[in-house]
């Protein structure tokens, strides 16, 4: 060989200085691999009290943790006594131990020693174990004390212990600890910890559950040498070799499944520090499978919860869906980041959103009557109902005219201040149907919007604040303005607080009690329910439904979902109440009957307490100065009557449908009195209308099993029922009605006119198309 270096010198005539120059700059610059270990790591996620939560196996399937901040004293004493006694003492490399293996190996006539130091073998691993050479040796001993060169034995022998091998596809001293004593390494006891220590040096020979014999000499000489070593006394060391070696295999955590598989997509081969209460998550996992185990007699089988603490923002407990062991119904799919149709889940948001701007007031009376487009879930109508009790009992049709009003584009725009990113598209794609389940919500961002809502009205000189929750510990956030004021919040949580839901809602009352404000929603179909709950401590949002989008009749958000969300608060202390902001209110005169600011012609008011920015909201456009004969029996004007002898009254009066509907729950409501004598209706305005059909709707006539063709009913509110009606269909009689001004008619395909009278001349015209579906 070094006849070879010396023609090679001769040859090229290299000064020596100048070999030794280039010698120098690859061992301070290139001769380590640059990263030390390059090769893939599992994921790691932990609790709020660093307790494991799962981990996934690395790509090239081995259990292999990131490298952790620091090794065990416990661990670190006997790797060093077992592997290099002199570690903290030499450069790198222990010249004994190499002469000795030389020795060894010459006399043997084969490498049966290597004499390696930790940091020697912690560059084989970095090179992945390559063939065992006298050249592959010194090239280590190079190396080993280039990289003591720049790092700590407490770095090395991390590296050390972070990548050597355990057995079998275990791979470092934290995921042995783990998969053989299921806990965590600084857990270990003298004898767990002798027990892997000796793993290292053989681990394809010595694998717990085989060759217990020899692994047990190897441990308990080791134990052995660490007593008359004096690092452990003669009561440790004699608990410690009664300790049994492990055996199978122990399977890892697996408390937050769902929340791994997301945090891979964004922080794969990283330890995580989550926000979570490991408590409260193996909680909600129980109260998950056993509402599950009720849920699945009726065909459903996914359900997702997650919990946040409102003043903080961060995430406390996260089910991503339901646990099957053979993902039968798509159980490994991560429904809380999934998108879903909103149902009716989203009507806070535009109330608060129209409060704020004065567009509404908490008890202004708002349209309950049919309509096309949707319809409530009870089916059933109020003609007008207060604001508040419209967003308490989830009512459709209020929702729709509040959006009608308050416009389709502004509340697309004010949802994505809001914080959601799912509305993607254009508002004129949603249309109306976006208040009642149009569009698409996930319950990340979902819960995120109820949280900000929550802390507006808890920290309400906090104009601006970060928006963002997240699971990861100590995570920076950016702040931003709320897009409504804690004013406008305060009153949207109230009414989901403090007014009585329906009797599908029983058991609201128990958990008022804990100042919880609630809001659920069912998507249509039947495929989504949803359950948000917010008291001052905690966001709990909840669905339930199948993760492939089928219907079923029991996934409605106040059956299926809202009781799910009442066994998660009762595992939470919540003793923080919502208090009325201070500042920035303003007293005013509202209609005592219709609920907005008060007209010249209403009679009674209240003074009620609202935000600022709604001073200049509507004025009542329901009271009206009538004029009655002296009996007060019927309607007159100057043109037939007396003025001298009339007697004016301010009335509460609503459009007919409206009063129609109105007066069923209302029957003190007062309808007008009909025109007497020869006066005659100056107004527009007629005492009956139709619910059904509107002008120029299409109309399908369907058929029946039999082939055939089945009547539409038309059907008129008339506030006197008790009158008759005359039906005209493209100008020819064809009814009278009385009392139930219902009428079924099977009228031809194309254009038709439809004409309802009665006898004091009052009359209504309607058009619509008949259109066969063949």
């Amino acid at each position: 060989m070094w006849k070879k270096v010396k023609i090679f010198y001769g040859k090229f005539k290299i000064p020596i200085w100048s070999v030794f120059g280039i010698f120098l700059i690859w061992y301070l610059f290139f001769s380590l691999p640059k990263p030390l270990f390059k090769e893939e790591t599992s994921t790691l996620i932990y609790s709020q009290d660093n307790k494991l939560l799962g981990a996934t196996i690395s790509g090239d399937e081995q259990w292999r943790f990131p490298a952790n901040d620091s090794v065990p004293k416990r661990f670190e004493i006997c790797i060093t006594q077992f592997e290099d006694a002199y570690f903290r003492k030499h450069p790198g490399v222990n010249p004994v131990s190499l002469f000795r293996a030389f020795r060894q190996n010459l006399s043997s006539e084969g490498i049966v020693s290597g004499g390696s130091t930790i940091t020697m073998q912690t560059i084989r691993l970095a090179k992945q174990n390559p063939k065992r050479t006298y050249g592959q040796k010194l090239l280590e001993i190079i190396q080993a004390t280039r990289l003591e060169l720049t790092n700590s034995k407490d770095k090395i022998l991390n590296h050390y212990v972070s990548h050597a091998p355990f057995g079998g596809n275990v791979v470092g001293l934290d995921a042995a600890a783990w998969r053989y004593y299921a806990k965590s390494a600084d857990q270990l006891s003298w004898g767990e910890s002798a027990t892997l220590a000796v793993l290292p040096n053989s681990p394809s020979l010595i694998f717990p559950g085989k060759n217990q014999d020899l692994l047990l000499k190897k441990r308990n000489r080791l134990l052995k040498k660490l007593w008359e070593e004096e690092f452990i006394d003669k009561d440790d060391y004699e608990l410690a070799i009664l300790e049994p070696l492990p055996g199978k295999p122990n399977a890892l955590p697996d408390i937050a499944p769902h929340l791994l598989h997301t945090a891979i997509k964004s922080h794969k081969g990283k330890r995580l520090k989550t926000t979570l209460d490991s408590n409260l998550q193996e909680q909600l996992s129980l109260i998950v499978e056993n509402h599950k185990q009720q849920l699945s007699s009726k065909e459903i089988h996914n359900m997702a919860v997650l919990v946040l603490e409102v003043k903080s923002g961060n995430v406390k407990a996260y089910v991503g869906n339901t646990f099957d062991q053979n993902n039968s119904y798509s159980n490994q799919v991560d429904i809380i980041q999934a998108r879903r149709s909103s149902g009716s889940i989203l009507k806070p948001f535009l109330y608060a959103s129209m409060i704020q701007e004065g567009k509404l007031l908490p008890k202004m009376l708002l349209p309950d009557i049919p309509m096309d487009i949707t319809e409530n879930y009870e089916r059933n109508y109020s003609g007008a109902v207060p604001a508040d009790e419209a967003l308490a009992r989830s009512l459709n049709i209020p929702s729709v005219h509040m959006l009608e009003n308050y416009s389709v584009a502004k509340f697309h725009h004010r949802l994505q201040e809001f914080g959601f990113t799912t509305f993607d598209k254009t508002p004129k794609h949603y249309g109306l149907s976006l208040i009642v389940g149009g569009g698409e919500v996930t319950l990340w961002e979902l819960a995120q919007a109820y949280r900000n809502m929550a802390y507006n009205v808890l920290k309400p000189n906090n104009f601006v604040f970060n928006h963002k929750i997240n699971y990861l510990k100590n995570v920076p956030g950016e702040v931003s303005k709320y897009p409504v004021s804690a004013q406008s919040s305060y009153l949207t949580l109230q009414a989901l607080k403090d007014v009585a839901r329906p009797d599908s809602e029983a058991g609201w009352q128990v958990y008022s009690a804990k100042n919880i404000a609630w809001k659920t929603g069912t998507s249509h179909g039947f495929k989504d329910a949803w359950s948000v709950g917010v008291s001052g401590d905690y966001v709990v949002a909840v669905w339930v439904g199948n993760a492939d989008g089928e219907g079923r009749p029991g996934i409605i958000g106040v059956k299926a979902a809202a009781p799910v969300m009442f066994d998660v608060f009762s595992r939470l202390k919540s003793n923080t109440q919502f208090e009325k902001p201070k500042g920035n209110w303003i007293e005013v005169r509202t209609c005592k009957e219709s609920g907005f600011l008060l007209g010249e012609n209403c009679a009674t008011f209240v003074r009620t307490t609202i935000p600022a920015s709604a001073e200049n909201g509507p004025v009542c456009p329901y009271h009206k100065k009538i004029h009655l004969d002296k009996t007060a029996s019927f309607r007159v004007n100057n043109e037939c009557y007396p003025v001298s002898e009339m007697i004016t009254e301010k009335r509460f009066v609503l459009p007919p449908i409206e009063a129609y509907y109105y007066q069923k729950n209302h029957p003190e409501y007062k309808p007008l009195p009909a025109f007497g004598g020869n006066c005659v209706n100056p107004g527009n305005q007629k005492p009956f209308d139709f619910v059904y059909p509107r002008n120029f709707t299409r109309i399908f006539l369907p058929r029946d099993f039999s082939g055939n063709q089945q009547p539409v009913v038309f059907e008129i509110a008339y506030i006197q029922p008790e009158k008759s009606l005359f039906w005209y269909l493209d100008g020819k009689y064809v009814a009278t009605t009385q009392n139930i001004h219902k009428l079924a008619l099977q009228p031809e395909a194309g254009l038709h006119s439809l004409t309802v009278s009665d006898k004091e001349g009052n009359r209504i015209q309607k058009s619509f198309t008949i259109v066969n579906k063949e």
